[in-house]
């Protein structure tokens, strides 16, 4: 959808009134809700995720050339929200929905206006002495549901994608004795191309489906930490189904082993290792095996300073229908520096390796991404925030390398 500057701040206005007036707070018999409002501009070096020479090479395609004006690009951002919030006994309801509008100055083209939508219920309750099957027995259960729309550079594909999103998930949780327990989860996750590619008129997109189902045992350590074993097959497929082209249609099995919670009085998250199996439909493409991480830890240095560090290794589906297998490590600092002035900075580094089906031809086998950035937040008032930051990526493809810079600013209201 494309739009005026004028029709952009008329809309950004008419939201500033109607929500200062009319939603500003209610709570009452039917729940909380309140309404919120970020204004963000960025200026982004590569909008469309691509190195200089691929930019001037797509830009001289007269199919195209009408969607690439510019390689770089400002863009303001307005992303007005309702929240919803309840609590009933065991369960809790949270929600929200609103939109976020774009603007992009030289390649307007691009601009977009998208829905965002979230909701959740959980459940957790510990169950009264006489319906105890076991002693401290305990079920928890999660449900997320949530709809919208992504815009948005991929160095993956090389493009400016866009598509619908649609995701599903349920987790349940019975700890059946102090210590031992069990669990099952899924996570439906479904992603519709709305366009094809903005950078080349041979690239085409796949529609991906992916559902995940995950049994997992627990050995409850303590209060605060687990051990477990968990298993997952997962099954993908695309509305490309049978093509010679595509290996999204595919089914994995993995196994992991890990342990959750707070390891000691200063360090706390989730870390677990496991082995992966990737079969693929196309009989023409061979089994793939690999290990896998998932690790997401955080030390409490003292009151002001946390240190996070992030690693995984999975394999992923791609649009363009080749089979994506990634590790990725990140190291972030968090620091309060006043009562209202926070920052965060990290570093972080990927790699990503592609496999291709027999009769596909590629410029690029690989990809590293290398990066780094910071960002810096102050609380203005109860209800405003201000936040500025700066990220900056390596590119090393096959073929090529290229950098890329992102400054961006914004003021955050909660009503």
């Amino acid at each position: 959808m494309r739009m005026t500057l004028f029709t952009f701040f008329q809309l950004l206005l008419c939201y500033l009134l109607i929500s200062v007036n009319l939603f500003a707070l209610y709570e009452g018999s039917i729940g909380k809700i309140d309404a919120s409002a970020k204004i963000d501009t960025t200026y982004d070096s590569r909008i469309f995720g691509i190195s200089s020479s691929n930019f001037s090479s797509a830009a001289s395609n007269p199919v195209i050339s009408k969607n690439l004006k510019s390689e770089d690009d400002f863009i303001l951002k307005f992303s007005p929200a309702l929240h919803f919030s309840k609590k009933v006994k065991w369960f809790s309801f949270t929600g929200s929905a609103g939109i976020e509008i774009a603007q992009f100055i030289k390649n307007d083209e691009q601009s977009y206006t998208r829905p965002t939508t979230t909701f959740s219920i959980d459940f957790d309750d510990t169950l009264s002495k006489n319906k105890r099957l076991s002693n401290n027995a305990k079920i928890r259960f999660d449900a997320t549901f949530d709809v919208g729309q992504s815009v948005g550079a991929s160095v993956i594909d090389q493009d400016l994608t866009s598509y619908t999103y649609f995701t599903a998930g349920l987790n349940v949780r019975y700890n059946h004795s102090p210590k031992f327990g069990v669990g099952a989860g899924t996570s439906y996750n479904a992603k519709y191309y709305q366009s094809g590619s903005q950078t080349s008129d041979q690239a085409v997109y796949s529609d991906i489906e992916t559902l995940p189902l995950s049994a997992r045992a627990f050995y409850i350590y303590s209060e605060k930490l687990d051990f477990y074993s968990n298993y997952t097959f997962q099954r993908t497929k695309d509305d490309r189904a049978g093509s010679t082209d595509s290996l999204n249609d595919s089914s994995s099995h993995s196994i992991s082993f890990g342990a959750q919670g707070v390891y000691s009085s200063k360090l706390s998250g989730d870390a677990s290792i496991g082995y992966s199996v990737q079969n693929f439909d196309n009989v023409s493409t061979d089994t793939q095996n690999n290990l896998i991480t998932g690790i997401g830890l955080n030390w409490k240095l003292n009151s002001k300073t946390n240190f996070g560090f992030d690693a995984s290794r999975s394999f992923s589906p791609s649009a363009a229908g080749y089979s994506v297998f990634s590790t990725m490590g990140r190291f972030s600092v968090n620091h309060r520096f006043t009562e209202d002035i926070s920052g965060v900075g990290y570093i972080s580094a990927s790699s990503s390796e592609f496999t291709y089906a027999p009769n596909v031809k590629s410029d690029s086998s690989s990809l590293n991404n290398y990066g780094f950035g910071f960002t810096v937040t102050k609380k203005i008032s109860e209800i405003f925030s201000a936040s500025s930051g700066y990220n900056y990526s390596y590119i090393d493809r096959s073929l090529e390398t290229y950098g890329r810079h992102v400054l961006n600013a914004s003021v955050t209201g909660r009503f």
